[in-house]
């Protein structure tokens, strides 16, 4: 943008050098001169109007010019906060981190309970559309038979389910399911989809899926181990995301812990198998 208004600036320069000019070079103009007389029609390098422009026109471009730093900036700023690198994420997990999108969750320290409008239902190897094939609402998934990838169209779920945890293996995966999402369930041959309860307690030890503090797990500061598997551990909504790779393998990028204030209305994303969490 900045350069419209520089184009702008040196054509209306040029403009003027050269309408001045053919003025100067005019007989009128000339005669007014030899008799000391005020020409007939001033240089427009004398007229207020013009100065006037070109000050607009360098305004523009001095504003489309910080405009464009700030945006600069922000895309930056956004960019930095949303791609922050996960160290040796398995192959089973997402590289980038995602945003994580919970529905019906609210960030009061003690929530009331809602209505779970899920529905159980049972499904093969394939792929699923929320609001048609499932219904929305607040699921735990495990897969009955078989062992395969779960994941869903926002990459906020990707984990091997089945019911060998020494394997990479999950054994269920909880999270909700929004209308219009979409369920890829890849070589296993069968998958319950359960309904949780209405009534939301405080737990010290989840599961892998995806958990809201605040709902699921009372705020406060935490030390957080694994108790079984490993995997990743990412929180979106607080000033200080967390995303480890959590397991007692510490030679290979893992960390057996990690301390942490949960606030409320922070959503934590679990990959292990089961996560211990002790007040600070």
């Amino acid at each position: 943008m900045e350069l419209l208004w520089i184009i702008a600036l040196i054509i209306f320069i040029i403009y003027m050098i050269i309408s001045d000019r053919k003025l100067k070079k005019s007989k009128d103009y000339k005669e007014a001169l030899r008799q000391s007389k005020k020409p007939p029609k001033k240089l427009l390098v004398k007229r207020w109007w013009v100065w006037g422009l070109i000050l607009v026109l360098i305004c523009g471009f001095f504003v489309s010019a910080s405009n464009d730093a700030e945006k600069h900036d922000e895309a930056y700023n956004t960019t930095a906060h949303h791609s922050k690198k996960p160290k040796n994420v398995r192959k089973s997990v997402k590289k980038k981190k995602k945003k994580i999108s919970v529905s019906n969750t609210k960030k009061a320290s003690k929530p009331e309970p809602e209505k779970n409008t899920a529905k159980a239902v049972t499904l093969s190897a394939g792929k699923y559309k929320v609001g048609r094939d499932i219904k929305p609402g607040r699921y735990v998934i495990k897969a009955i038979q078989g062992s395969g990838n779960l994941s869903n169209s926002d990459a906020t779920i990707n984990v091997i389910l089945g019911n060998d945890v020494n394997s990479d293996q999950v054994t269920s995966f909880t999270t909700n399911l929004v209308k219009g999402d979409k369920i890829n369930l890849d070589g296993i041959e069968s998958t319950s989809f359960t309904p949780t309860p209405d009534k939301y307690t405080y737990k010290t030890q989840i599961s892998a899926g995806i958990w809201l503090v605040g709902r699921d797990i009372k705020p406060g500061r935490y030390v957080i181990r694994p108790i079984k598997g490993s995997g990743n551990l990412i929180s979106d909504g607080s000033d200080d995301d967390l995303n480890e790779i959590l397991g007692t393998d510490t030679e290979s990028g893992q960390v057996s812990k990690v301390t942490a204030d949960l606030t409320a209305g922070e959503v934590i994303l679990s990959n292990l198998e089961l996560i211990g969490l002790t007040k600070k």
